[in-house]
């Protein structure tokens, strides 16, 4: 961190200390995200999982909130193969942060998937973190900001907050304890709504659930409505059924000192 102006090595280290102390699991990719946000600073980050060779992909959750209504994955499908940064990791599996500056040419700055991200979510200069991932896949963050490019201490924070990651991993895989054995991409369940079907089975109002990962309680309710969509359920308890019942979140566990049900006469 010697690199670093005092006031970035001091983000990085509280950065790191939160997501290792962070006692709820569900949080941790949140606050990642609304930190890089803050602190490059950016005006969004993306977490995306895409298989290249299907040519398919998901953003899997992002900063700001209102990304989680934005047309993500369709813009994936559609130009994942033509994105500069994307097809660099696709097909170097470099690991090193890189800008979009770095790698692309004025194609991609007059093509129509430039277009269409800025058109879309008004994404300009970009920034991709690079995540460990399986032959024939991509992971990782791509961080977007308008007008001014990255600079070279950019790059420098980002490498450091890449170095991360693989902490941030290991809370994510710390979450599988807390759900069932279905995957919730099946059911394009992204991991925000997760935690908060999650923290809907611990019974957290929609308030509780807000401080939980310090989102509004209106995000939650918004979440909340997509999980009951996605379910095709209309109010908590059926989403808590359901969720149980596919393997989404573990059953409930049987209270030891509850009175035994009265025989059915």
């Amino acid at each position: 961190m010697q690199g670093l102006p005092g006031g970035d090595a001091r983000r990085i280290h509280d950065l790191a200390l939160e997501i290792i102390t962070e006692k709820q699991p569900v949080r941790v990719w949140p606050l990642l995200m609304a930190r890089l946000t803050a602190d490059l600073p950016c005006d969004l980050a993306v977490l995306i999982d895409l298989d290249w060779n299907a040519g398919t992909g998901h953003a899997l959750t992002g900063s700001p909130d209102w990304l989680h209504e934005a047309p993500l994955d369709a813009l994936i499908h559609a130009h994942m193969r033509s994105h500069p940064l994307l097809r660099h990791y696709a097909h170097t599996r470099d690991k090193t942060p890189l800008t979009m500056d770095e790698v692309a040419d004025d194609r991609w700055w007059k093509g129509e998937a430039y277009r269409a991200g800025k058109e879309a979510i008004g994404i300009d200069r970009q920034l991709a973190l690079p995540l460990s991932a399986g032959p024939g896949r991509i992971r990782g963050i791509i961080m977007s900001r308008s007008g001014l490019g990255f600079s070279d201490r950019d790059l420098e924070y980002a490498a450091l907050a890449r170095s991360l990651l693989d902490t941030v991993e290991a809370n994510e895989t710390a979450v599988l304890a807390y759900r069932g054995p279905a995957d919730p991409a099946e059911y394009k369940i992204t991991p925000r709504e997760l935690a908060v079907l999650t923290l809907l089975c611990e019974g957290l109002t929609a308030r509780a659930i807000a401080t939980r990962l310090a989102i509004t309680p209106a995000t939650v309710t918004k979440h909340t409505e997509n999980i009951y969509r996605k379910l095709v359920v209309h109010d908590r308890v059926s989403a808590l059924r359901k969720a149980h019942s596919l393997g989404l979140v573990p059953a409930p566990r049987p209270n030891p000192d509850a009175e035994p049900p009265s025989p059915v006469r």
